[in-house]
């Protein structure tokens, strides 16, 4: 069963960019829009094995970017430490650059 991978939304928002803008409609489409596989075939005109076989690949190339860049890997440490720093007595000003540093990192509650 083709199913949906969280991360991989996280991924398209941070990496979108990079892909071509095919890959990038269709999984806007399947993760942001939430659309079938047929939807998807539909809207954009070809098979509904075509639409699997480009979101497959474009998937690879976010995991690809992510396992050489780390971006959502970083981000999810700077939220972590921003949370920790919550955790401890703070004036207003160190807790709100805790707060805008979790804000920066996207929340980071995708592990």
């Amino acid at each position: 069963m083709f199913e949906k991978n969280l991360l991989l939304s996280y991924l398209l928002d941070e990496y979108g960019t990079l892909l071509g803008e095919r890959p990038r409609l269709l999984l806007d489409y399947y993760y942001n829009q939430d659309l079938s596989l047929g939807e998807i075939a539909a809207e954009v005109g070809i098979s509904r094995q075509g639409v699997r076989d480009s979101i497959k690949k474009a998937e690879e190339e976010l995991l690809f970017f992510e396992a050489n860049l780390h971006l959502h890997e970083r981000a999810l440490k700077v939220a972590q430490a921003g949370r920790a720093l919550l955790a401890l007595p703070l004036s207003d000003e160190a807790r709100r650059a805790a707060e805008a540093l979790i804000a920066a990192a996207g929340d980071g509650s995708q592990s």
